[in-house]
């Protein structure tokens, strides 16, 4: 790992050493690792939690988004996993990241969780994304910071949103991160993914309305809708999610260590 990128890959709380499978969740648009703060200690004895900031974001705000450096950076910190199982999670702008990493190397991941991202960015959809991401520009980065402690401020998990604070946040590469995913992303790039594929997503979430298409497309797929949640739910109520994750990893992780024919 370079030394200068190191703090932004490390562990946002402890929760577990090296000897437990790697999950690594990556944060949605305008927040950081930091929105993963909670999520190490309700994991802990099931997979050790890293939550790096993606390019453009948080301790990485001086570098230019791009799926491609994004997949570059975890491609790094991955390495450093041996051979232990990796699990690639991500929300929101996280989970299509998360999603173009499992599509250029649909062998390498043990499992792939993507909570609020099983909307297609392309044709009727792309209209949503533009819109907000017009939004996000037309009011700039003050605005965007007001609104934001306004809204997620109040609706947060309040230990989270004050880490996510701390670790510093960026509204200038909005447009630009979410018209890689528009060019780029879809339910398309699950077709060869080998692993275990989780749907995550609330009721109320319109990123989660074609969760059906994506589980389709998903050789190895579950869907899990929670009721009365929005597309905020991995913050406003990590216990609920962690819990979901739990129960998902002790599953895929237990089918993997078993022998052939104890699956049958």
């Amino acid at each position: 790992m370079r030394a200068e990128s190191a703090s932004a890959v490390e562990q946002v709380r402890a929760s577990g050493g090296a000897d437990l499978p790697l999950l690594i969740l990556l944060h949605g648009t305008r927040l950081n690792g930091a929105q993963w703060h909670a999520y190490g200690p309700l994991l802990q004895g099931v997979a050790q939690v890293l939550a790096p900031d993606l390019p453009g974001h948080g301790l990485r705000a001086g570098e230019t988004f791009s799926l491609a450096l994004a997949a570059q950076q975890l491609d790094e910190l991955i390495a450093q996993a041996g051979p232990r199982p990796v699990v690639l999670g991500g929300h929101s702008l996280g989970g299509y990241v998360a999603m173009s990493y499992a599509q250029q190397h649909p062998q390498r991941l043990a499992g792939l969780a993507l909570m609020g991202c099983a909307a297609e960015p392309r044709g009727a959809g792309a209209w949503m994304y533009r819109q907000v991401a017009r939004l996000w520009e037309a009011a700039g980065p003050d605005g965007m910071a007001r609104l934001d402690a306004l809204w997620l401020g109040r609706a947060a998990h309040a230990p989270t949103w004050a880490a996510v604070r701390a670790r510093g946040g960026d509204f200038e590469q909005i447009r630009l991160a979410w018209g890689e995913v528009m060019r780029h992303c879809g339910a398309y790039q699950l077709r060869q993914v080998a692993c275990p594929v989780l749907l995550l997503g609330g009721s109320w979430d319109q990123l989660h309305i074609h969760a059906r298409r994506f589980a389709t497309a998903a050789p190895q797929a579950q869907i899990v809708t929670k009721p009365h949640r929005s597309h905020l739910w991995p913050i406003t109520h990590p216990q609920e999610v962690a819990a979901e994750l739990r129960r998902w990893l002790q599953h895929i992780l237990a089918r993997r260590d078993a022998p052939a024919g104890a699956l049958r």
